[in-house]
């Protein structure tokens, strides 16, 4: 069964990582590119998307 979320995808992958299973395997059980691999492996959390970014409000000008 393959993960739900991308915090679970990457945890999944670091686990079968340190079984000692390689990159390409990781590939191909998951489904997944090279950087989204290497990715997992470097960071416990996926990156933040546009969406999930906190914006700070832009100030508005009188005219």
């Amino acid at each position: 069964m393959l993960p739900k979320s991308k915090v679970d995808l990457y945890a999944a992958i670091r686990r079968d990582a340190r079984t000692g299973m390689s990159v390409r395997a990781l590939k191909r059980k998951y489904g997944v590119g090279y950087e989204t691999v290497q990715r997992a492996l470097a960071s416990s959390l996926p990156e933040a998307t546009a969406a999930t970014k906190t914006q700070t409000p832009t100030a508005v000008r009188d005219g």
